[in-house]
């Protein structure tokens, strides 16, 4: 039987077979402001917090200090989290000089096996995964990059979940190399129904697991992110 990491995000692990399986890379998609570095640091917090699993949380294109202002709105208290070595945040900024650029992967990756060596991480979140477009220019390094990140994340027993940006805000996207080279994929878009607006979510693969395809309703309250396993989009239901 899989083991599994529980997100512990209400509705999720019981629409995907009861977690993430043990040390899977998985997607999470969608477009902006729906909710996706919402859905990734809650995992992490959750790690810390529910599950006593410490977690690494990189971020591409923001600030340590404002990802943990955006994470307080939800009263989740980072500061405490890292003092303790249950949470470690880690910025990878996409922008630099020729010589810190073309350092490639090998810095970014000693500096990430140190972190979660450090904390005893079980958890990984790379937010996002636009890292690698702006780093490679060229598709086949890209991809490789990609591929050695995800194996050096699977190797160092971490469940990891990367985030993904999208044009469509849709469930029907254009899918890429990492939609593909993922162990899952999670797709977190709107909806509409005459002028309401809605959040959706829905698993589309998740390997080794029996899911459930659905499309949900989601929701971002003040304690983070919901979605209602039984219920019906606004758009899906009979008038």
């Amino acid at each position: 039987m899989i083991k599994k990491t529980k997100t512990g995000i209400p509705g999720v692990d019981e629409l995907i077979g009861g977690g993430i399986p043990d040390k899977a890379v998985i997607i999470v998609s969608g477009s902006p402001g729906i909710g996706k570095s919402n859905f990734a640091m809650q995992y992490i917090y959750n790690g810390a917090t529910m599950f006593n699993e410490p977690g690494v949380y990189i971020t591409v294109e923001d600030t340590p200090e404002n990802v943990k202002a955006y994470a307080q709105e939800f009263g989740w208290d980072l500061d405490k989290l890292e003092k303790e070595n249950k949470i470690a945040i880690v910025a990878q900024p996409i922008y630099g000089d020729d010589k810190e650029m073309k350092r490639g992967g090998k810095d970014r990756k000693d500096t990430l096996s140190e972190t979660i060596k450090r904390i005893g991480a079980k958890r990984v979140v790379l937010d996002s995964v636009t890292l690698f477009k702006y780093l490679f220019n060229d598709d086949i390094a890209r991809r490789i990059n990609l591929l050695n990140f995800i194996k050096q994340v699977k190797d160092s027993g971490c469940t990891t979940v990367m985030v993904a940006e999208q044009h469509e805000s849709s469930p029907n996207i254009t899918y890429l190399d990492e939609h593909f080279l993922a162990d899952g994929l999670l797709l977190l878009f709107w909806s509409r129904h005459r002028e309401k607006a809605e959040r959706c979510f829905v698993a589309v693969k998740m390997r080794g697991c029996e899911i459930n395809s659905d499309m949900r309703p989601m929701k971002i309250t003040n304690k983070g992110v919901i979605v209602y396993p039984t219920q019906v989009p606004l758009t899906l239901a009979s008038d």
